[in-house]
């Protein structure tokens, strides 16, 4: 834990300087859709970070709560760490790891390297550049050079067509390459007002490479500067630092002010509301008395699973290697903000990655006489007696004895003091982790009741469940021997149905077809009409025989009428 993490007394001072946004602002607003997609596939989706209002008194706080030792922020028993993870999903760019990481190597002079990526002439270049006979780790240039020539939609008028070496050839894409240069040193690694370091060249055309980690790096570098010196410019993009802070704060998911968060999607208003707009005194208070529910520790903005890289294999952190040197970090620090259990890691010594890519001067100017190395020296004892000679060795050897005595002592002391202050941050962090794993333990217990709870009532269900599996055993017999009746009783029919069948074709004819008894029928029809047809003959003759019969019985009453007539007449 950082000394000054209780302590809103120790407060860091940040210088802020003018780095012309308005500017970038317009010159971003005259390049076209495809210039756009070219700068957002390198630098990722910053648009809306250019209309952030960076909060002066916040970053100071945070400033004040940076531990230098571990590299995150200790405020009270809450440690965040801006990770390359969540860094990367703010910008929307593709995963850290999946790209080589852009490690700066020693280039050609400034001036050469400007001519290449502007386009413009020598003589147009060397008298812009601070230290134009130093390489681009050294050299800056001016923000002006480079709005003068190409923020604007069009190519210049003649008097400034004539700087460049090719003419109003590829002047687009010159263009388009001067707007990179001047975002990097503006936004992403500033220095200085107005002024650009050229470090940022290999940065901004490694084509295929990551530049998250030199964004975290420089970040880190730089507030571990600014803690250790209690002041200094903040030298990192500071709109990026501050929108990542916010998102842990539970103040911005409840008001959706001034950031509205979405799964891998971040927009911001321009008009910002924090909970409130105070000075870094007023900040660092606010911050130490936040419960523990004030704080998120997953951001909503991430993806639903998170696979962090938290150590190398040779390294218990992760090294970083940046524009102006390389330093490293410790990622299994932040278990917590990828949805993990926080455990006290395994923690080792920074200073093996921890270097400046341009190393001080071996004698710095304004040294003190004894630290200067003999050899540097100009010896002044020339004829002087053997005796004093003698002496004045003796005596510098006793002094250089004394002074390698009082070197090493110093250094052991700050050995020592570092020793117990990284011994004094391992204990804090591994007794808020402690406390973390108690807290998570108690939550584990509260699950475990759940569980009981659930599992008492998932035996109720089975015990239920059995109860029906016996009322459906029964239903399913009940079932079965209806169903055994049903097929008997089909079987029965079948076999009528082929009795039938059988006595069916018995009764067919073959040589008709039709049935036998039809046949018979029909043959018995056609003799009754036969024998009908004969008794009609016949009874055709009776009546004829009747009609004659009739005729003669008439006859025969006739005479017998007559023959009474006579004999009533006698």
């Amino acid at each position: 834990m950082a000394s000054s993490s209780s302590d809103p007394d120790s407060l860091v001072t940040l210088r802020f300087h003018d780095f012309r946004v308005e500017r970038m602002r317009h010159w971003w607003t005259l390049l076209g859709e495809d210039d756009h997609a070219d700068i957002v596939g390198i630098f990722g989706k910053f648009p809306p970070f250019m209309r952030l209002q960076v909060d002066r008194g916040l970053l100071e706080a945070l400033a004040s709560f940076w531990d230098p030792t571990h590299c995150c922020f200790s405020i009270g028993e809450v440690d965040l760490i801006p990770t390359m993870e969540e860094y990367a999903k703010l910008l929307q760019l593709d995963s850290p790891f999946s790209e080589t990481p852009v490690i700066p190597i020693q280039g050609p002079r400034s001036n050469r390297c400007l001519e290449k990526y502007l386009g413009l002439t020598t003589a147009v270049l060397r008298p812009e550049i601070a230290r134009p006979e130093a390489t681009w780790r050294k050299a800056n240039i001016s923000l002006d050079l480079l709005t003068k020539y190409f923020s604007r939609s069009a190519f210049p008028a003649a008097r400034l067509a004539r700087d460049f070496i090719a003419g109003k050839k590829e002047w687009k894409k010159f263009r388009i390459n001067a707007f990179k240069i001047a975002f990097a040193g503006i936004f992403l690694f500033p220095t200085s007002a107005g002024r650009i370091d050229l470090g940022v060249i290999p940065i901004v055309f490694s084509e295929g490479r990551s530049i998250i980690p030199a964004i975290l790096c420089e970040t880190v570098r730089s507030l571990s500067f600014c803690r250790r010196q209690g002041e200094g410019v903040p030298m990192f993009c500071t709109q990026l630092l501050q929108l990542w802070f916010c998102s842990h704060l539970q103040h911005f998911y409840r008001l959706q002010t001034p950031y509205h968060f979405e799964r891998h999607t971040v927009s911001q208003t321009v008009q910002i509301a924090l909970p409130f707009t105070g000075d870094s005194r007023a900040w660092a208070l606010y911050l130490l008395d936040l419960p523990l529910s004030g704080w998120a520790w997953k951001v909503t903005w991430g993806p639903a699973s998170w696979m962090p890289w938290t150590h190398c294999a040779l390294f218990d952190g992760v090294p970083l290697p940046g524009v102006w040197g390389c330093t490293g970090h410790y990622p299994s620090l932040a278990l917590r903000q990828f949805s993990g259990v926080q455990y006290p890691p395994r923690l080792g010594d920074l200073d093996a990655v921890t270097f400046d890519y341009i190393p001080w001067p071996t004698v710095r100017p304004g040294a003190p006489y004894s630290l200067i190395s003999r050899s540097l020296r100009v010896s002044a004892s020339t004829g002087q007696p053997e005796r004093v000679t003698a002496l004045e060795r003796e005596l510098e050897e006793a002094q250089t004895e004394l002074l390698s005595l009082r070197l090493a002592r110093a250094s052991e002391r700050e050995a020592s003091a570092a020793r117990v202050e990284s011994l004094r941050s391992t204990l804090h962090h591994n007794s808020v982790a402690v406390a973390n794993i108690r807290r998570d333990l108690v939550a584990q217990r509260g699950n475990v009741s759940t569980l009981r709870t659930m599992n008492e009532f998932i035996r109720e269900q089975l015990e239920i469940s059995e109860d029906a599996k016996e009322q459906l055993e029964e239903n399913l017999a009940e079932a079965r021997e209806q169903l055994e009746t049903e097929q008997a009783e089909r079987t029965r029919v079948q076999d009528e149905l082929d009795s039938l069948r059988s006595y069916t074709q018995a009764l067919v004819d073959p040589a008709t077809g039709r049935p036998q008894d039809i046949v018979a029928l029909r043959r018995a029809l056609d003799a009754s009409e036969e024998a009908l047809t004969s008794a009609r003959t016949s009874m055709g003759v009776m009546r004829v025989q009747i009609s004659v019969l009739q005729g003669d019985n008439g006859v025969l009453q006739s005479e017998l009428d007559l023959s009474s007539c006579r004999l009533g007449g006698a």
